[in-house]
């Protein structure tokens, strides 16, 4: 196999996984969003993608023809192509995001006070002070967090890392041991899911989960990740739904031409004349 995380273990073994790697990497800009986006560019000089309502099972949106919830980030390369995305003469781009909004989702759900304060300091994790938390302690922070989220498990976790499993598993038994409420959210939410055979979110949004009736461990196991992580993405997907349609409203109800042209992930774009920023930012 050559897909990518197949490459990623292999690196160093060889002097060609570095370049195969490398050419993955260019072949995809040039595919994916260079022709790509091209092919997409209707006669008006824009992109007009189709959002879908019910194919991601989390409860987000989901974005193609193209996808633009996908357009790259983080690479040096992969973000010139955000170049590319220019508003309307005469108007600005304004960007808004939640702040890690699956986060402060885990929190509230499990009732740990001291989840959202770990979150913006990864000290605990790490039982350093404070002041010494060092930018790869905070995405390794941000990552668990994330980790946990998507119901990841030690091994999971240290490939994402580029760490051994064992050292992954000790950075989620610290965080466990830190924040007991979490686990213990996590473990009723499968409970629950397996006595009813859905997950619910606060605002009442069912997911089923029959991978958790399956006889085959390997399923089951999926569908206990599935049950863990579904009402904290589901939660969220329902917050942001929420806002884009009372933000619609809000702008269709103050009259002037500021429109919301686009979603991705945790956040809204929109188009603004510059005389209405302040007002539309707020």
């Amino acid at each position: 196999s050559t897909d990518a995380a197949t490459l990623e273990k292999l690196r160093g073994e060889h002097p060609i996984i570095d370049h195969l790697l490398r050419y993955r990497e260019v072949e995809k800009l040039r595919s994916t969003y260079g022709e790509g986006l091209l092919a997409e560019v209707a006669a008006d000089g824009r992109i007009h993608a189709t959002f879908n309502q019910t194919v991601a099972r989390t409860g987000r949106l989901s974005s193609d023809q193209p996808n633009l919830h996908n357009i790259p980030v983080r690479s040096e390369e992969g973000r010139l192509f955000r170049k590319a995305f220019v508003p309307a003469e005469g108007y600005r781009l304004c960007v808004a995001d939640y702040n890690q909004i699956e986060l402060r989702c885990i929190a509230h759900l499990s009732g740990d006070p001291g989840l959202v304060e770990a979150f913006t300091n990864a000290a605990r994790i790490f039982e350093v002070d404070p002041a010494e938390v060092t930018t790869a302690q905070r995405s390794t922070a941000k990552m668990v967090s994330y980790g946990l989220a998507y119901g990841m498990e030690a091994y999971g976790l240290g490939q994402r890392l580029s760490i051994p499993t064992g050292e992954a598993q000790g950075i989620l038994d610290a965080y466990f041991e830190g924040f007991p409420n979490v686990r213990a959210y996590m473990d009723s939410a499968v409970a629950e899911a397996r006595e009813k055979g859905y997950t619910e979110t606060l605002f009442g949004r069912r997911r089923q989960i029959p991978e958790l009736a399956s006889r085959v461990r390997a399923i089951r196991q999926a569908g206990e990740r599935q049950a863990m992580n579904a009402g904290i993405q589901g939660l969220a997907a329902d917050i942001f739904k929420l806002a884009l349609v009372r933000l619609d409203a809000a702008l269709e109800e103050r009259g002037g031409t500021a429109r919301l042209i686009l979603q991705v992930h945790d956040e809204v774009v929109l188009e603004v004349p510059p005389a209405e920023e302040a007002e539309v930012t707020q």
